[in-house]
């Protein structure tokens, strides 16, 4: 690990710099420093030290007996992304399986709670022509997306309670609940059911089907679910709600977690009639029943 010579602090090399600089620390047991840092990194020593003094007021590195190492804050986030990436490995061959036991695009996401927006980190996308198609790394609101309802509803009481009222809720199209008191409503309704099913309150059209991941320690930062047409949704409700279901147990279960408990479907005030929820198991199958099971 490498840098160029000349002071610019505030130059485009800074966030490289920072990076250089966490990297270095969290391979340093017993931290390192000034002077060694400034030889292992090739970084003049004045902008070298203006980058740590920042660092160490936000709590990204720590100085202690003239030695410098990873803070909490640095800790904080490693933590964060070591999460991730677990939650990806664990839910890509279940996600892989759900769209093709549905036909629809998968999404995975996680509650970012600065933001409380839910940020999307995997998708798979359904092979049909006419198909939901988000991105990777976009952002969607809590109050009225399926996936953003399934992270809201599982979290504290206090969270909740504060996301409703400081939210501006847009009203994105003639469908999307708006009033503080009916979402508080469905917040409950999905908190029972274990499942979210949306249709066109965020996109004309687009509806979506979700679960949350309940890891180990009973939280729930994750959500796995599926975006599809509205006309492919509703003849379809209670089944894709039930597989949906299934994803999110498997996740969780491989997580060290636990599902949100079967219960009877609840409609969550979106005015469809629905019947009881049997979840089906997700079971592996052979490339020749996938290729069967699959939705026109």
């Amino acid at each position: 690990m490498s840098g160029s010579g000349g002071d610019d602090y505030s130059g485009p090399k800074s966030p490289l710099r920072v990076m250089h600089i966490v990297e270095l620390l969290a391979a340093a047991t017993n931290g390192m420093s000034l002077a060694a840092m400034t030889e292992a990194l090739q970084i003049p020593k004045t902008s070298l030290l203006n980058h740590l003094r920042v660092m160490v007021g936000a709590g990204y590195v720590s100085l202690r007996d003239a030695r410098y190492a990873l803070g909490p804050a640095a800790l904080r986030l490693g933590a964060i992304i070591a999460a991730d990436a677990g939650v990806l490995a664990a839910a890509r061959p279940v996600a892989a399986e759900l769209m093709l036991r549905t036909g629809e695009t998968v999404m995975l996401a996680t509650l970012d709670e600065r933001s409380a927006e839910a940020l999307y980190l995997d998708v798979i996308y359904s092979q049909q022509d006419i198909r939901y198609s988000p991105r990777v790394g976009s952002r969607w609101p809590l109050y009225c997306t399926g996936m953003g309802r399934a992270l809201l509803a599982f979290q504290e009481p206090s969270f909740i309670h504060r996301y409703l009222a400081e939210t501006d809720m847009l009203r994105r199209t003639p469908r999307t609940v708006t009033e503080r008191t009916r979402l508080r409503r469905i917040i409950d309704e999905v908190r029972g059911s274990g499942v979210v099913v949306t249709q066109g309150e965020h996109t004309i059209g687009a509806g979506a089907v979700a679960a949350p991941v309940i890891e180990r320690d009973g939280r729930v930062r994750h959500a796995i679910g599926i975006g599809v047409p509205i006309d492919r949704l509703e003849p379809r409700r209670e089944l894709l709600a039930a597989l949906v279901t299934e994803a999110a147990r498997e996740v969780s279960w491989t997580l060290g977690g636990h599902a949100a408990p079967p219960s009877k479907f609840a409609p969550q005030d979106s005015g469809n009639s629905t019947s009881s929820l049997a979840a089906a198991p997700l079971k592996r199958t052979s490339k020749a029943r996938q290729g069967e099971r699959r939705p026109a």
